[in-house]
């Protein structure tokens, strides 16, 4: 009963958008009820009444909710509920912009979803947590979590529109538009054949953003004022306030300054009201641009500087980024150029932590996809070769049945050419054998590649994170690329460890020389471990290559330290690495 309500509460709140005449009716309704529940029925109560009152941005109300749901989880002891209260206050704190304390209870939400075995609210934490670690500057985690709630409704037979625009979104921020417009699309498609206005609102007004970047400005007007009039219509204040910025960007991009300014006196107004702290950033970054064009860099810069003080409050560092080059910018402008030098330096510093970080990880996403969408067009390829195989099997065998017909006729007939028949005979034999080995071949070889694809498919999640991980800075760019060779390695076999040995050894020369130089007691399974060992692999990733537990991987590092002779205090890691 229990995820039934919450489901509906939340599918009413973020797609069907009621009215605010109607949620103020629904708060009524709802406050009528609470002397008369209890336990998990007054919890909803309170559920209900938070995200209603966050729909007409009254958080203050909201956050007063949030809290007595918190108090009576923890009364009840039901993670459940506690997965509710957190999970509504990450929310709350996303409105806000505080993402520290947001990250902090969404992964508290996640832990007790995961408790109650709640795949549903799981899906939504990780659509949350991507929202989080986006603007933290973790993208690589974000586009991870975004994934992880699609898999997660996906599984339950359920369209995720919402991770599918948060993709969108992230591309647009790493100036992929093209991949960006692609998902904002699906998204459309989804909206209207499900009938999500607000939904379809929110996706156009995305798609207008990228015109913007595009320099298509009058069909993102066009899209702009679509979404706004659905906005004011609805009382959304929240969607409001951030229209209001992103329409007064659009209009400082056409150098229309003076319309520019009134759209952001309403979303100052709009964004105070609510309290979203990342648009009253926004809108004091965009008050500085304006004064920037018309030359007048003192007051753009107390703007901007602003507009960098909020990106700290509420540890923002997308937005940090884009104030630091601001910054710099006007102070070169003023003529104090230690200043400008100072910002410029920061700019740079976090530049290469988001953004270039960024790009890498959006490669390696894209090559992962890439590597499987060709296994399969591989697969597929053999499938067409065993089917023309097949064909030339039955066509030789039709010819190989009238040419005997006819060899036959003709000894009945003339009595001649036995020997020449015979020759043909096995002539034909020989051709028999060949198609038949060739194609026993071809079923053995797609046989091992669809094993080999299916082991890539259910280790390749975990592969991909900690080849993220490397490309965040936790490896080199050989450790990166040793990584991903090893999803072409099967994990059976002494024949496949020889093919592993030779590639390693191409790249990592004379490594196991050495290692028996320094170390002749180690084993052949020990040296295996080194090698992984040197790859900068995790103990959970050399248990599943090793086909043994994290404990196995744990002792066998014991052993061959053992072997090594290391003393306590020196790294076995490091000692490998240095051979």
């Amino acid at each position: 009963m229990k995820y039934v309500i919450n489901v509906m509460v939340f599918f009413s709140i973020c797609f069907l958008v009621p009215s605010y005449a109607q949620v103020e009716r629904e708060i009524d309704s709802i406050l009528k009820t609470i002397p008369s529940q209890k336990d998990s029925l007054l919890a909803d109560a309170f559920t209900k009444l938070h995200y209603r009152y966050r729909n007409i941005g009254d958080l203050e109300t909201a956050e007063k909710y949030s809290d007595s749901l918190g108090a009576l989880a923890y009364a009840l002891d039901n993670p459940w509920l506690k997965g509710d209260y957190h999970h509504a206050k990450g929310g709350y704190y996303i409105n806000t912009s505080n993402f520290q304390e947001a990250l902090k209870e969404t992964l508290l939400a996640k832990d007790f979803y995961t408790l109650a075995n709640d795949q549903y609210w799981l899906a939504q934490c990780y659509n949350h947590l991507g929202i989080i670690y986006k603007y933290l500057g973790q993208t690589g985690l974000a586009l991870e979590s975004y994934l992880n709630s699609l898999k997660i409704k996906e599984d339950l037979g359920q369209t995720d529109p919402k991770s599918l625009m948060n993709i969108g979104v992230l591309y647009a921020e790493l100036d992929n538009l093209e991949v960006s417009n692609d998902y904002y699309k699906r998204v459309e498609a989804i909206c209207l054949e499900e009938d999500i206005p607000y939904g379809l609102a929110l996706t156009r007004s995305n798609l207008a953003t990228n015109l913007v970047k595009m320099g298509d400005y009058s069909e993102a007007l066009r899209l702009y004022k679509e979404g706004l009039l659905f906005f004011k219509e609805n009382e959304l204040k929240n969607d409001l306030g951030e229209q209001y910025n992103l329409m007064a960007a659009a209009y400082i991009a056409l150098d229309s300054l003076g319309t520019a300014k009134r759209y952001l006196e309403l979303a100052l107004n709009t964004n105070e009201e609510t309290g979203e702290l990342k648009e009253i950033g926004h809108t004091n970054r965009y008050l500085g641009d304006i004064d920037y064009k018309l030359g007048k860099y003192n007051t753009a810069l107390r703007f901007f500087q602003k507009s960098l003080e909020i990106a700290g409050e509420s540890s923002n560092t997308l937005d940090a980024v884009k104030d630091y080059l601001k910054i710099s910018d006007t102070y070169e402008k003023l003529g104090n150029l230690s200043k400008a030098y100072e910002y410029r330096k920061k700019y740079y510093a976090l530049n290469d932590t988001v953004f270039n970080q960024k790009n890498k990880q959006k490669i390696s996403a894209l090559e992962l996809q890439f590597q499987a969408e060709k296994s399969q067009q591989e697969i597929e390829l053999q499938n067409k070769e065993i089917a023309l195989l097949e064909e030339k099997q039955k066509a030789s065998r039709i010819q190989r049945i009238a040419l005997i017909a006819g060899l036959i006729a003709t000894v009945l007939i003339f009595g001649i050419g036995i020997y020449a028949l015979r020759q043909k005979m096995k002539r034909n034999r020989l051709e028999r054998e060949r198609v038949k080995t060739e194609l026993d071949f071809k079923k053995k070889e797609l046989t091992t590649h669809a094993l080999q694809l299916a082991k890539k498919n259910e280790v390749l999640e975990g592969v991909k994170q900690k080849a993220l991980e490397l490309k965040n800075g936790q490896g080199d760019g050989r450790s990166y690329q040793d990584l991903i060779t090893t999803i072409n390695f099967d994990q059976q076999g002494d024949k496949v460890w020889e093919n592993f040995t030779l590639y390693f050894e191409a790249v990592h020369k004379d490594f196991e020389k050495d290692a028996l130089s320094k170390y002749p007691d180690i084993t052949r399974n020990e040296l295996r471990l080194m090698a992984l060992i040197k790859m900068n692999l995790s103990s959970k990733e050399v248990a599943n290559i090793l086909n043994i537990s994290s404990d196995g991987v744990k002792k066998a590092r014991q052993r061959l330290r053992k072997k090594m002779q290391l003393a306590p205090e020196e790294s076995l890691d490091t000692t490998i690495m240095a051979i």
